[in-house]
């Protein structure tokens, strides 16, 4: 099969269609770029910064899907999808993991497609909110069960009134998971999906970020899709590292690096390639070892923040205002989670 090379930068301005619709939050806009990378397999880019990114594989037996991640941008992807390939229903819908920011747009694809799922997905969208906290740093507080406008925060605040269909100012999870179309084929560990001739493997993260999440390699197209987060020359938003500690993103990361890939797409912010995920995990390895020396030496983390600099990675990203959140999220996860919840 060939390989054609492939500049990552100019693949997201290969577009097949470009629209632009008012979103939710009032006021945004969604601009949906398709491009193909190679062989069939697309990327999907739904604006700048941390607006998500998703991809596709078409093939003569239909396309396999992946995280689409909202309602407007289903709405819009799916009759681009009928007239770019009429003959190509969608026949697997691939969710990455539970949270409403990738999969809030796969009900829209019921009609034909397979959901696929890693098997802990069922049980968080099953779960109560404090048992399956929707993405960011959103906590149900008082523990009843449903989110207030101020328990909401970041993408949650921002759909609140989206969400909250009966506008009694409070999120249940059965509204905030209501375009979440459940999945039907679990599974345990990693799964393959043959489609078209080309292979598309499945790989559990093992507990990075969510305990449901997985990352999509296409073996066939060298091409990796990372779910959250792996940050590219970025410093981000990584909430004490989802409750998690610190080792284990790291083991997630060294065990994507094995993979024969020369394409990695993020599914949010700058995508590049393998030496981009190698650089990501190298920066938590010595972020982790810093403040790990700094915990030892029994500074506070007050301390560590005003005397730890990382000069290194000064061009990256979010080095001036992230740095601080980012030396805090490695404290609390190195000091408060000794396991994997």
């Amino acid at each position: 099969m060939s390989m054609k090379p492939l500049r990552v930068v100019s693949f997201l301005a290969v577009a097949l269609v470009s629209v632009a619709v008012s979103a939710q939050p009032p006021g945004r806009q969604i601009e949906l770029n398709i491009g193909e990378i190679r062989d069939g397999l697309h990327v999907v880019t739904t604006g700048a910064g941390v607006s998500p990114v998703f991809v596709f594989l078409a093939t003569d037996e239909g396309i396999l899907l992946v995280d689409p991640p909202n309602p407007t941008v289903a709405n819009l992807l799916k009759p681009a999808l009928d007239e770019r390939f009429p003959d190509q229903p969608v026949r697997y819908v691939v969710e990455s993991h539970y949270h409403w920011d990738h999969v809030g747009g796969t009900r829209q694809f019921a009609d034909t497609a397979e959901f696929v799922a890693h098997e802990n997905m069922a049980a968080f969208l099953a779960g109560t909110l404090s048992e399956a906290p929707p993405p960011g740093n959103t906590r149900d507080t008082d523990g009843d069960n449903r989110l207030s406008r101020e328990e909401a925060l970041t993408g949650t605040r921002a759909n609140f009134d989206r969400f909250d269909t009966n506008e009694d100012d409070f999120l249940t999870p059965e509204e905030i998971n209501a375009d979440i179309e459940p999945p039907t084929i679990l599974f345990s560990g990693d799964h393959e999906i043959e489609i078209g001739g080309y292979r598309v493997q499945l790989l559990w993260a093992r507990n990075r970020h969510t305990n449901d999440l997985i990352d999509v390699y296409f073996p066939d197209h060298g091409v990796l899709f990372a779910g959250d987060y792996i940050w590219i020359n970025r410093m981000c938003c990584n909430f004490a590292f989802d409750e998690r500690p610190m080792s284990v993103w790291i083991e997630s990361l060294r065990a994507l690096e094995e993979l024969d890939f020369d394409i990695l797409i993020n599914s949010h912010f700058a995508s590049g390639g393998k030496d981009d995920l190698v650089a990501f995990r190298v920066w938590l390895e010595t972020l982790e070892a810093a403040v790990s020396a700094g915990i030892a030496d029994g500074l506070t983390l007050e301390q560590m923040q005003e005397q730890l600099t990382f000069d290194a990675y000064s061009d990256w990203a979010g080095y001036e205002q992230q740095l601080p959140t980012m030396i805090e999220s490695a404290y609390l996860s190195l000091t408060r989670y000794s396991a994997a919840p």
